[in-house]
């Protein structure tokens, strides 16, 4: 037997076994779920919030308005809010034109666990200020880690 060719196989399978481990590591990452969010309202009125499940941002939060008010008047205005009830922090999307279609999306990356997000489609009927506005407010989001067993 070659005394040197042992050495040689013994570093090859700690090569090997300590590549592999770097690869299980460098995928493992926090698995996360949501409790409760989707949506409220019709189409024509609909906010929504929820976890996106794959792709690029997987783990992120998206919020969404939808709305298509045709007879609403040239004066209306409508817009997406994204919030954390957490901290009281709000996005505010900008205001369109209540006859025209909207559909406003707003992608949160990295959301905090334990944070409750929610979505909110505001319509101003005067689109000045909040007399008589209407508020469509999704069900709320509450961010979680899942435990690793």
């Amino acid at each position: 037997m070659n005394l040197r060719a042992f050495p040689r196989a013994a570093a090859s399978a700690l090569s090997v076994t300590s590549l592999a481990g770097a690869a299980l590591a460098c995928t493992a990452g926090t698995a996360v779920a949501a409790a409760d969010g989707g949506c409220t309202g019709p189409t024509s009125k609909q906010a929504c919030v929820k976890v996106i499940g794959e792709g690029d941002h997987a783990g992120d939060i998206l919020f969404e308005a939808r709305g298509d008010l045709p007879d609403a008047g040239r004066n209306c205005r409508m817009r997406l809010v994204s919030v954390d009830d957490f901290t009281g922090w709000r996005f505010h999307g900008e205001l369109r034109r209540c006859d025209q279609p909207l559909n406003q999306e707003f992608n949160l990356p990295n959301p905090t666990v334990g944070h409750q997000y929610r979505a909110e489609l505001q319509i101003l009927p005067n689109g000045k200020n909040f007399t008589n506005a209407e508020f469509v407010t999704s069900p709320t989001l509450t961010y979680r880690e899942l435990s690793r067993k």
